[in-house]
């Protein structure tokens, strides 16, 4: 029963030295998975600006610390990747449906300038029938002209003859 009053009420488990700039506390393992660093006595410098922990174990701590910002860092590196992935994939997707619209209207397009192509060559060969027939008329009309041009120099001379 002698354990049931408060915990600050009892006598420390180690007495330790102090001074003016030291406060030294000792930490005892309660629970078995803790390592036996815990066991370990912690100085603890006392500063108007800051408070700086040493321990007998610092390096394996620092150490222990600096595995655990890596791994954080690599936890935000994977985040980030896996973000900027999925941001491509999505950029990719985009493309792919801006890449069929495009071809798709490009289809629409030759079509259309197939058709086009098409009308202007019919259009062409009509000209060309056209251009065919006026020329043939033209030739007749010219051969019609020369023609009647010798009957008319044919004339004249008949009748300068005649009226010499």
């Amino acid at each position: 029963v002698d354990d049931s009053g408060p915990i600050f009420d009892k006598e420390p488990e180690q007495k330790v030295q102090t001074n003016d700039h030291y406060d030294v506390f000792f930490i005892e393992n309660v629970h078995s998975e803790q390592s036996e660093s815990i066991h370990k006595t912690y100085l603890i410098e006392q500063n108007a600006l800051n408070v700086i922990i040493e321990s007998v174990d610092m390096n394996y701590d620092s150490e222990q610390i600096d595995q655990i910002d890596e791994d954080a860092d690599l936890a935000k590196k994977r985040e980030l990747l896996a973000f900027l992935i999925e941001k491509l994939k999505c950029e990719i997707d985009e493309s792919k449906n801006h890449n069929t619209l495009l071809e798709a209207s490009n289809k629409v397009l030759v079509e259309k300038l197939k058709s086009e192509l098409e009308d202007f060559k019919n259009t062409n060969k009509s000209l060309k029938e056209a251009n065919n027939k006026l020329t043939e008329e033209n030739d007749l009309l010219y051969a019609d002209f020369k023609k009647s041009k010798a009957e008319l120099k044919h004339r004249d001379s008949i009748e300068y003859a005649s009226e010499m």
